[in-house]
C-alpha cells in the first residue's frame, strides 16, 4: 500500500544508494541491469521546474538544457538515474564528461544539440511528494515504467533489466564491450546513501579496478 504525501515539498537532496562488487550469477530475485557509463543524477522535479543533481550534490540542471521537457513530469517526483550521451548507439562518458565540465552558456547550447544527453532511470524514489523508498525495487520499478510510458518522450528512457538469467547478460554485455551489470534484489528497499548486498556491481574482468572518475558510483 502506498503511503499518503508527509509534505508537499521534495527533500533538497537524497544521497544515492551504491553497489557492492561482485562476480555474475544467476538468481530469480534478482534484476540485472545494464551498467551505463554516465554519470550518476538525481532528478527533482517541483511545480516550478526541475532540479539535476549528481552524487556530490552539484547541481547541473544548467549543463543539460535539452532536458528542459522533464518539467513536464508530475510534480513530487524524485527520479534516479545516469545521464548517458550516445554516439552510433553506445555510451560515450568522454563526450558526457565533456558536457558535464562545460560552463560557457553558448557552449553549452552547442554541445546540447551535437552531443544530446539522455537520462537512463532506474529508480524512482518519491511520487506525488510521497516517499517510496520502504517500497521493493519491484514496486517502485512498477510505477517507474508506467511514468516513463506515460511521458514518451527521448530525453527520458528506462534502463531495461531482465530477471534471472545474470550469466548470460554478462556475457552479452562483455561482447558487447560496455561497463558491466548491476543485479538489484526486487525485494529491496532504498538505502540512501549506503553500499549494501542489495545491489551489486558486476564488471569484466579487465575493468575490475575502478576507473579515477569520481562522477560514477553507483
Amino acid at each position: 500500500m502506498t503511503s499518503r504525501p508527509t509534505s508537499s515539498s521534495l527533500p533538497p537532496f537524497v544521497p544515492p544508494m551504491l553497489a557492492r562488487p561482485g562476480a555474475p550469477f544467476d538468481s530469480d530475485a534478482h534484476l540485472f541491469e545494464i551498467k551505463w557509463d554516465g554519470t550518476r543524477m538525481l532528478a527533482f522535479v517541483e511545480p516550478d521546474g526541475v532540479r539535476l543533481i549528481n552524487r556530490h550534490q552539484a547541481e547541473r540542471t544548467v549543463q543539460y538544457p535539452e532536458l528542459a521537457p522533464l518539467t513536464e513530469l508530475p510534480a513530487g517526483t524524485i527520479l534516479d538515474g545516469e545521464l548517458v550521451v550516445f554516439a552510433d548507439g553506445r555510451p560515450d562518458f568522454g563526450r558526457l564528461l565533456s558536457r558535464d565540465q562545460t560552463c560557457d552558456p553558448f557552449k553549452i547550447q552547442i554541445a546540447s544539440r551535437l552531443r544530446p544527453a539522455t537520462y537512463v532511470v532506474f529508480d524512482l524514489l518519491y511520487d506525488g511528494y510521497r516517499p517510496l523508498l520502504a517500497q521493493p525495487l519491484s514496486e517502485r520499478r512498477q510505477r517507474l515504467c508506467q511514468i516513463v510510458k506515460e511521458f514518451d518522450s527521448p530525453e527520458l528512457a528506462l534502463s531495461e533489466g531482465i530477471v534471472g538469467t545474470g550469466r548470460a547478460l554478462f556475457d552479452e554485455v562483455c561482447q558487447l564491450g560496455l561497463e558491466g551489470l548491476v543485479a538489484k534484489r526486487l525485494a529491496s528497499p532504498y538505502r540512501p546513501g549506503r553500499r549494501t548486498k542489495d545491489w551489486i556491481k558486476i564488471k569484466p574482468s579487465t575493468r575490475l579496478t575502478d576507473r579515477t572518475d569520481s562522477h560514477k558510483p553507483r
